[in-house]
């Protein structure tokens, strides 16, 4: 049970972080990806919105982690990360 509580947030939170990298990639693509017919954050929220977005799902990622080491004793470090 304390294992499954150490290692279940690792993929969710990774995902979540990777979804922030996915959108400022989209960044880069916007005019080819609205000329392809292409709906990516950018396009479909425009710059603003996916620019929020992004740093959103990243700030959230990062202070999920945090809360997490702080959860498991590691306070050095989620103070760090923060």
């Amino acid at each position: 049970n304390t294992l499954l509580f150490i290692l279940l947030p690792s993929p969710v939170l990774y995902s979540i972080a990777g979804l922030g990298i996915a959108i400022v990639n989209d960044f880069k693509s916007v005019e080819g990806d609205r000329q392809m017919g292409l709906n990516s954050l950018p396009v479909a929220f425009g710059i603003d919105g996916a620019k929020y977005l992004c740093a959103g799902a990243i700030t959230f990622t990062q202070v999920g982690v945090a809360a997490y080491l702080q959860s498991i004793g590691e306070t050095t470090y989620a103070a760090i990360l923060l």
